[in-house]
Parts: C-alpha cells; structure tokens; sequence
C-alpha cells in the first residue's frame, strides 16, 4: 500500500440511522436483565444489574434497581468530517477536464480499478449536463456513482460485560436448539444485530451453537464476538489499547484493562493478511489519500480515506466508505472500520496518554465463555 499525507477536511458522510431493538429475558428466579436499544442516535442497550433485582412472591422485583447503561451506541460528534459529503465510485477510463463545460482541456483518464472519491462540487453547463468536481478536476456526473457508507456505529461499553457480546453477520432464523432446523415463525436476527451470548453449546451438527435469548441459538459462524481480555504483556496498566481479532474480525479500545468501546473491523484480505503483533500508533491523519495495487490487477486510488491510525508501517486502522462489509477480511491489509466507528475511535485515541497501542491476534470459540 502505497500512502500519501493530505491536507484535513471538514466534509463528512451525513450519519445513517443505527436503529434496532432487541428484547431478551433469560428465566431464572434470580437474574433477570433487560435490553432495549431504541432506534435513535444514542440510545442504547440498557441493562438491569442482575445483582440489584430481588425476588418478592414468587416474582422478580427490579423497580429499586439502578440501571446501568452497559451498552450505547456513540452519538453523532460535533462537526465531525463525516457530515454532509457525498462519496462514490469513477468509472474505468472516465475523463477529467479542467472545467465543467463542453470542448474544456481533458487533465487526465482514470485509471481502471478500484477508485473513489467525494464530490467536492457540482455544476450543470449551458446544455443543462451535471458535472461534479472530484479528485480536483471536472468530469460528467454520469461516470460518477454514489455509494452510502455503513450506518454500522459500534458501541460505547460504558461497564463491565459480564458475557460475550457482538452482532450478527448475516440474516438467520433462530432455532430452538442447538442444531435444530429452522420452523415457520420463528424469530429472524438482521446483519448487524447486537446479541449476547448466554449458553454455548456443541449441536447435534457437531457445530459450536451461541443462545443468544430464551432458547434462540444461532450457528457459531453467523455471529462475530468479543470478550473481555486481559492486557497484552509490555503494555503499562494506564496504557489506552486497541484490540484487533482477526478471527472474529472485531476490535476493541481498551484504557487500561476497562473495555470502553467495540466494533467490527475488515481486515486484509489472504493475499495481503494483516500482521499480527503488539504494535505502536507512530502517525494520525485525519484524512489522507491511499492508492496501491497493480492496474489491471488489483490497482486502488481512494481519496479523503478518514481517520487514519498507522500502526504497521503503512497498515493503519482507518473509517472505509467504500463497504458495507464489516465482520470478513476484505482490504490490502488494513483495518477498515466502519465510518461513525473510525470517528470514535480517532478522537478517543488523542487522549491517550502515551502511545496508542494496536494489538494483533487470532482467536478461537473456547476463549468465549459464557459464565
């Protein structure tokens, strides 16, 4: 990958709905927890602390409990770089021109290959044509292709989970038991869904099987988890760290050993794997251009790429606004992440209070447990 600093920008993608709601009541005489994330900016999954919910004849009584906010998704930051701009693909070999009319001087040619970029203008000429201004120069809006980033935010982890958590990956229809073939009716989980996981079982498929409600389990293959994880060794207790599954294709930003935000990630692709390791955040853009590949093989040109943490040389973890396509390996060996979720965690990380730290790993299912 090839990577050139560029100059920061105020424009952004307007922010999409995170919107989902998912009730779950697991029956037990003593914990009963319940989760609501309402479809607005900042809403979240609100959990009743088990610990604080008290029987009284026969039924659970929660009404003095204090609620804790375990779960939240991030509100929209002010003035963030992701407001208001609109992004898109160039088609192979369109024409730039120095001016938006009919007979202007051609600059260049688009390379064929994988290339986008924001409109930072757009105009319409005397015969009524569009044109868009990007990359610098003018071209016919209709080599132009508008793309909508993902609305996929992440969480804040506001306390302690006391169970894995993460989202689905895929639409599934639930299944009573593990290994249990789908019925009419039962209840479907969307991409992206937010889910724990309160039972782990092997099924009658010979498959690891997650109870993610009241008896709704789901293929271990259809969901992405996190768990909370000790603190790599070398890294002091105050240290802020990124946790980076490769396996499970999620992170995790870390002050010190407090988990205090989760997303999913894309990370490279088997030709261009990322690279596991304890690394060090040694350069921060805000935005800058990336561009690498062969033409006619697998060339790339991507503009304004926002909230940029290089780690690994020119590996960085950075928003992508090209996919939707979080929870698989999917880029030239960076970390692509979720735009909103990039937002986060670039501003979160200039607070740290040395050097960011990146850590690199693979997992397996035995390491989340369900307690």
């Amino acid at each position: 990958m090839l990577v050139w600093p560029g100059a920061n920008s105020e424009k952004g993608l307007a922010p999409g709905l995170f919107a989902y709601m998912l009730f779950e009541m697991k029956r037990s005489a003593l914990l009963f927890t319940l989760f609501l994330l309402v479809g607005t900016f900042g809403a979240g999954v609100t959990m009743v602390s088990a610990a604080a919910c008290v029987p009284v004849g026969g039924t659970i009584n929660c009404a003095a409990a204090a609620v804790v906010e375990t779960f939240s998704a991030p509100p929209p930051r002010a003035n963030s770089i992701l407001t208001g701009v609109t992004y898109g693909w160039v088609e192979d070999y369109s024409r730039f021109y120095e001016a938006p009319q009919p007979g202007a001087r051609r600059v260049h040619t688009s390379a064929p290959g994988f290339t986008y970029g924001p409109v930072e203008d757009r105009t319409t000429d005397l015969d009524g044509a569009e044109w868009l201004k990007v990359w610098g120069n003018w071209l016919p809006a209709r080599y132009y292709h508008e793309v909508e980033a993902s609305a996929f935010t992440g969480v804040l982890v506001n306390a302690t989970p006391r169970r894995p958590f993460g989202w689905m990956l895929r639409e599934y229809e639930v299944r009573a038991e593990p290994g249990a073939e789908a019925v009419a009716g039962a209840p479907t989980l969307q991409r992206y869904d937010f889910v724990q996981v309160y039972e782990r079982a092997m099924g009658s498929d010979g498959a690891i099987w997650y109870d993610v409600g009241e008896n709704e389990w789901v293929r271990y293959h259809t969901v992405a988890l996190l768990t909370v994880r000790e603190q790599p060794r070398g890294l002091e207790a105050h240290e802020f760290w990124v946790d980076v599954d490769l396996t499970q294709q999620v992170f995790a930003a870390y002050e010190g050993e407090r988990m205090v935000f989760a997303g999913l990630i894309a990370s490279g692709l088997p030709r261009w794997a990322t690279r596991r390791g304890l690394f060090r955040v040694w350069r921060t853009d805000l935005t800058t251009p990336m561009a690498g590949g062969v033409v006619g093989d697998d060339y790339y040109y991507l503009e304004e790429v926002p909230h940029n943490l290089f780690f690994d040389g020119a590996i960085a973890l950075h928003g992508a606004y090209w996919h939707d396509d979080f929870g698989r390996p999917k880029s030239h060996g960076c970390v692509n992440i979720a735009p909103r979720a990039a937002d986060w965690l670039f501003f979160w990380s200039l607070g740290a209070p040395g050097d960011l730290r990146v850590w690199v790993h693979t997992s397996h299912h035995s390491e989340f447990v369900v307690g």
